[in-house]
């Protein structure tokens, strides 16, 4: 379900190409995990921000209807270390940070800009559900 979609989207070759081993990072997911990370929409965006390795950021956004309960996520490399962004609506206590991001960005996903976001760098590049449910 979700590998398939990732490999038909390309994201799956385009998390390898940044250095990230997919099966490490979603091979253990729990079947409802699975089918979470599935109704995502997962996308390659370019990001030209210094040090970004290939000059893209892979997202996981959640639905509308899951975005005020599910986090967006991003994986990406920056200055040759690996980072792991997980983003939400609303402040949570894991969150240290917080970002608007404009309505007219053009290196994040369209439906994710035009409002603030909390979020967190996880030491880990499990997702975020996966990583909650430990």
């Amino acid at each position: 379900m979700l590998k398939e979609k990732m490999e038909q989207s390309g994201i799956r070759k385009a998390l390898q190409e940044l250095g990230y081993d997919y099966e490490a990072i979603f091979g253990n997911l729990t079947p409802e995990q699975e089918r979470i990370y599935a109704s995502y929409s997962w996308q390659k965006v370019i990001c030209m921000k210094d040090g970004i390795r290939a000059h893209y950021v892979i997202h996981g956004v959640p639905s509308e209807e899951l975005l005020e309960s599910y986090p967006w996520e991003e994986w990406f490399f920056q200055f040759n270390e690996p980072h792991h962004h997980v983003l939400f609506t609303k402040k949570q206590d894991c969150c240290d940070k917080e970002i608007f991001i404009s309505q007219d960005d053009q290196e994040h996903p369209k439906e994710i800009c035009g409002r603030t976001w909390y979020y967190y760098e996880d030491g880990s590049s499990d997702p975020y559900l996966h990583r909650s449910k430990k």
